[in-house]
């Protein structure tokens, strides 16, 4: 290969790096830019017909997206009072006073986009989000119950804020947040991370020791990484007064440790938890 080709290659690269990086930094930098010629774009089309509901309600949408609700809300106001009566228009209203922290208006239009749809998914979880912030714990629950029973593309961000809700109304009930969970790794999978995560937590925070250490042990089974979770399920042994079991955690975890490779073995984090390690044991054998 010539030499002029080997530099021509060079300069290729670096160039497609360049337009990549480039590209990455007007991305990063200018996220609304778009919004912003939409939204001048939007306000030409109304200076030629001011007196179209629908473009008001289109720039009213995209001013919400930019982050700009004042000007939004006017919008949707001028597109209602223009005789813009669709559902559409109800819950952005419903959902920029939600937004803005206006909870009794958000409730008051979200309530009228329900008498026309009273099963639509969207507008339930919106009317429980809204029920959540005014403190009507039942109520909220009542309407995430609705959502749960009825979405078809559940999330586990929707598992965790039904939960949430659950918890607000009684702090006790964390039997019911577990089922709930439990239902969610059903139907999205037993490997969810955020929802193994969480039942982890209402287990120890309800004191169901033998099934928190379940739970600990299929974090242990699951991830190749064992070291932490042996550390973790060490400290948690020690806090439930098990010092036997715990020092046994503690050899797993150092063995685990041992059968690492040295670019592991030689991270700050590792050598951390080495360090961490030696501690609880001094501390349970002396």
């Amino acid at each position: 290969m010539s030499s002029n080709l080997i530099i021509k290659k060079i300069f290729y690269k670096r160039h497609i790096l360049f337009v990549i990086c480039f590209l990455l930094f007007i991305s990063s930098a200018f996220p609304h830019g778009d919004l912003s010629v939409r939204i001048a774009q939007k306000s030409a089309e109304i200076q030629k017909h001011p007196n179209n509901p629908n473009l008001y309600f289109e720039r009213g949408l995209l001013y919400q997206q930019h982050v700009e609700y004042e000007k939004a809300l006017d919008d949707y106001v001028k597109s209602e009072e223009l005789g813009n009566t669709t559902n559409e228009l109800v819950y952005r209203m419903a959902e920029l006073n939600y937004l803005t922290h206006n909870y009794k208006a958000a409730l008051s239009k979200i309530k009228v986009y329900l008498i026309t749809d009273p099963i639509a998914v969207k507008a339930k979880k919106l009317e429980a989000q809204i029920y959540y912030k005014l403190k009507r714990y039942q109520d909220a629950s009542q309407a995430y119950a609705n959502v749960m029973n009825t979405m078809l593309d559940i999330r586990p961000e929707d598992v965790l804020e039904y939960c949430e809700i659950i918890l607000a109304q009684n702090p006790e009930h964390y039997n019911k947040a577990i089922q709930i969970i439990d239902t969610g790794l059903i139907q999205l999978g037993e490997n969810t991370l955020s929802l193994q995560l969480k039942k982890l937590d209402y287990l120890m925070s309800s004191n169901q020791h033998e099934q928190t250490i379940k739970q600990f042990d299929y974090f242990i089974q699951q991830y190749r990484r064992k070291e932490f979770w042996y550390y973790k399920k060490a400290l948690y042994l020690v806090h439930i007064n098990k010092v036997k079991d715990a020092n046994i955690a503690l050899k797993l975890a150092t063995f685990s440790i041992a059968q690492l490779e040295p670019k592991f073995k030689n991270m700050t984090s590792i050598i951390e938890l080495q360090a961490q390690i030696k501690i609880l044991e001094h501390t349970l054998n002396t």
